[in-house]
């Protein structure tokens, strides 16, 4: 037996039957021994604490049948809010057998949610209505505090208790540290569930470890004592230096966009990060890598200086190799293969959005592809960078990045970016980018190559309809994996990432981005004018028989027939004496040339 946390550690991303084994399976059975349903993963959680795995009927039996099925031998019912752990009983998709999941952080643990058989942590409305909660009598109940069991979490807690809450040193029951009151805020830096509450933690300047409680459970939103949001961070000034950042410690988070931005993974003990740029601020020091168009920032260090680190440093590979060569008097030539992987280049361009500084000077450029829209949202700076270009009269081109989980919404990105660009002198096409940086796509379920392809098509197909020139932007790892498709591609494929074409993929796409560093490059291998569009205009609308919408005015009687044949020759005759004047005016004009 153990604590909920680690069940949930143990069960996170496997796939149990109905004896509470784990299966090699990646569908949900619908037979013996049941791999991948919901009801097997609570056999999973028995079998866990080491009670029988007896059956017990469907999910609603769970709860509906509790009293005769024996589940309150090994179960209470639950009376107020969840916590992490209890067993939740809900509607499910079908009434008549419902579902069964485990509560976490006010999501659910859960199989057989789409139809994936693993057990994944799914938005709490996905389960339906709840029934109710039962709570396992088995969990072990942590009572001491362990350091091993902080979170790294960046954050700012902004309190709004009625009496104070005590800070604690060294420990959350450690010495009182002074208090909080109401309307104050703290930057924390981890976090810690226990002994009833939530906690946040943190390194004080003089290198105390603080504590604070922020609820008044250890259920996410129950009780809340403090706010919890980003820290607030002034403009971040960016140091460049090139390195490879190998970590020491695990579980450092890695945020998007700055230091307190989402949180989309983390870094454990031996893993790597690229990285461009270096920073100072938040309580730590950070490296600053790149994925896609966004910039990454991991925290290296506790501290702000280097007196408790998180990672070890050294230079690219790339760098090394330069290093090791041995020097000469001549200067260094380009290498044929070097040229020949240019041999197929037309242009050179940047691609760009909000993530990108204001004042990039663009007009050393032969294109640029801005992202006008990320799902159904407009890039902030789209409109900025649009007019730019036009001011500069750089041929561009627009692209969306993806967050669609069905055809509906792949239409609905297709509908949005081209009502953005309406009107506008798009000339390097529309594109779709398909590619799932924030694992938005995983944690949904939809990261498989049959949603990505036809998310790709859908988009596509909508706006090729509309006149527009438009492919789909992946990487080489995800073709023929997560994307098969007809149109053209934008491929990226970095190398090295050291800032340079390393291959020639002219054969792969009709555009290639080639580095992120320090900016997404990208080269063209055929001419401006083969990206070109002509993109439809409104037309009259149509009335249900095809007439314009402009409908006709009745005809009552036959004088107005007349009336209204008489006023469109009126007009006819008016345009013919028009025409026949400027004929005669220019007839008079020549030959008064000739007495000149």
């Amino acid at each position: 037996m153990g604590t909920s946390q680690e069940f949930q550690n143990y069960a996170n991303g496997k796939v149990f039957n109905n004896r509470g084994q784990i299966m090699d399976i990646n569908y949900v059975q619908t037979d013996e021994p049941y791999d991948g349903q919901c009801v097997s993963l609570i056999q999973g959680l028995m079998a866990w604490a080491s009670k029988p795995c007896v059956a017990r009927g469907h999910a609603k039996d769970w709860w509906f049948n509790r009293a005769g099925n024996g589940v309150l031998n090994y179960f209470d019912v639950v009376s107020g809010p969840p916590q992490n752990g209890d067993v939740g009983v809900s509607v499910g998709g079908d009434a008549r057998y419902g579902h069964i999941f485990i509560y976490w952080e006010g999501r659910a643990l859960s199989q057989n949610v789409l139809g994936k058989p693993q057990a994944l942590l799914w938005p709490l409305n996905y389960q339906g209505a709840v029934w109710g909660y039962l709570r396992p009598k088995f969990y072990t109940n942590v009572s001491a505090y362990l350091a091993t069991q902080l979170i790294k979490e960046n954050g700012m807690a902004t309190f709004n208790n009625d009496t104070a809450i005590v800070i604690h040193r060294d420990s959350p029951t450690g010495p009182s540290y002074g208090s909080f009151v109401k309307g104050e805020k703290q930057v924390y830096t981890e976090k810690w569930v226990g002994l009833g509450h939530r906690w946040i933690s943190w390194l004080h300047t003089n290198g105390v470890r603080c504590f604070a409680a922020v609820s008044g459970s250890e259920s996410y939103g129950v009780d809340q004592w403090a706010t919890i949001s980003a820290p607030e961070t002034k403009d971040i000034e960016l140091t460049q230096e090139d390195g490879v950042a190998t970590f020491i410690v695990d579980g450092v988070h890695k945020h998007y966009d700055n230091p307190s931005g989402e949180i989309f993974g983390q870094c454990n003990s031996g893993d790597e990060i690229r990285y461009y740029w270096k920073c100072v601020t938040n309580g730590h020091r950070y490296v600053v890598g790149k994925e896609g168009d966004r910039k990454v920032f991991v925290a290296v260090s506790a501290t702000e200086d280097r007196s408790q680190m998180w990672a070890k440093f050294t230079a690219p590979e790339e760098e090394k190799k330069e290093e090791s060569k041995p020097s000469t008097t001549e200067p260094s030539k380009p290498s044929t293969s070097a040229t020949d992987l240019k041999k197929n280049v037309k242009g050179y361009g940047v691609d760009i959005s909000e993530h990108n500084s204001s004042d990039i000077d663009l007009s050393q450029y032969d294109f640029v592809i801005i992202r006008a829209s990320y799902g159904e949202h407009t890039d902030k700076k789209f409109e900025y960078f649009a007019d730019k270009c036009e001011q500069l009269k750089i041929p561009y081109g627009v692209y969306c990045y993806d967050y669609a989980l069905n055809d509906d919404q792949a239409r609905a990105e297709a509908e949005y970016i081209c009502s953005l660009v309406k009107g506008r002198n798009i000339q390097m096409g529309i594109w779709f980018d398909m590619e799932d940086a924030d694992a938005y796509k995983k944690k949904a379920g939809v990261l498989t190559k049959e949603r990505c392809s036809f998310s790709c098509k859908v988009f596509c197909d909508y706006v090729s309809a509309q006149g527009y020139y438009t492919g789909v932007y992946t990487s080489t790892s995800w073709l023929g994996t997560f994307v098969e498709t007809t149109y053209p591609i934008w491929v990226a494929n970095w190398g090295t990432n050291n800032g340079e074409i390393q291959s020639d993929q002219s054969s792969v796409g009709v555009m290639h981005q080639y580095s992120a560093n320090p900016i997404d490059k990208n080269a063209i291998f055929h001419d401006i004018d083969f990206f070109k569009s002509d993109p439809k205009h409104d037309d009259p609308k149509k009335d249900e028989n095809g007439s314009d919408s402009k409908k006709d005015e009745p005809k009552n009687d036959k004088s107005d027939e007349n009336s209204s044949d008489s006023v469109k020759k009126d007009e006819i005759n008016v345009s013919g004496i028009n025409r026949l004047i400027e004929m005669l005016l220019s007839i008079v004009e020549k030959i008064l040339k000739l007495f000149k």
